[in-house]
């Protein structure tokens, strides 16, 4: 909300949506596009350094969606809309905000069509902000992962959780998956 009462858009973006049920994407799509703007996305996991193909929406939640970008389209489309709007003489800047290790720089990557950010499969690759120039009106920011807590909720188990600490940091491995368990149901 504060970011709105300061005249800034948001755009939410379900990254990775490729591992979560077809019904639970609908589903968080119709409820979060009551407040805002939401994307489903698939980042792109194709090996080459440039040239990274895309789908187009149709694409967006078939099962199958293979190593292509899947949702760039409507986020490049939304971005634009946002610079013609505020008719832009210059470029608008991005920030691409989350949770560590939820494809940040996979979304930049994919967005730009090439690696332009360093990705890696544990958290803390991204290490200081860095801004890609995505076409000449959009400049995308990549951040370190953000996790939101005080020091009396810094609780070791739910920050590993968040994927903000690395496993073998722990002294007690076994906690974050009773704390799996815990929140898995019987079926």
């Amino acid at each position: 909300k504060s970011i709105i009462s300061q005249g800034k858009r948001l755009i939410l973006l379900l990254n990775k949506i490729d591992l979560v049920p077809k019904a639970n994407i609908t589903a968080w799509l119709k409820y979060l596009r009551l407040e805002l703007p939401t994307v489903a996305f698939k980042a792109s996991t194709q090996e080459q350094n440039d040239r990274l193909g895309r789908f187009n929406a149709s694409h967006l939640l078939k099962q199958n969606q293979g190593s292509k970008c899947i949702g760039a389209e409507l986020i490049m489309s939304l971005l634009a809309n946002y610079c013609r709007n505020k008719d832009i003489k210059t470029s608008v800047r991005v920030g691409v905000i989350g949770y560590p290790n939820v494809g940040k720089s996979s979304v930049i990557n994919s967005l730009k069509r090439r690696r332009a950010c360093q990705t890696g499969a544990t958290p803390g690759v991204t290490r200081k902000l860095q801004e890609v120039e995505l076409d000449k009106h959009i400049r995308l920011i990549d951040s370190p992962g953000v996790v939101l807590a005080s020091r009396e909720q810094f609780d070791p188990v739910e920050v590993a959780l968040k994927n903000a600490l690395r496993v073998e940091a722990l002294s007690d491995p076994i906690s974050p998956v009773i704390a799996i368990l815990r929140r898995c149901t019987v079926d």
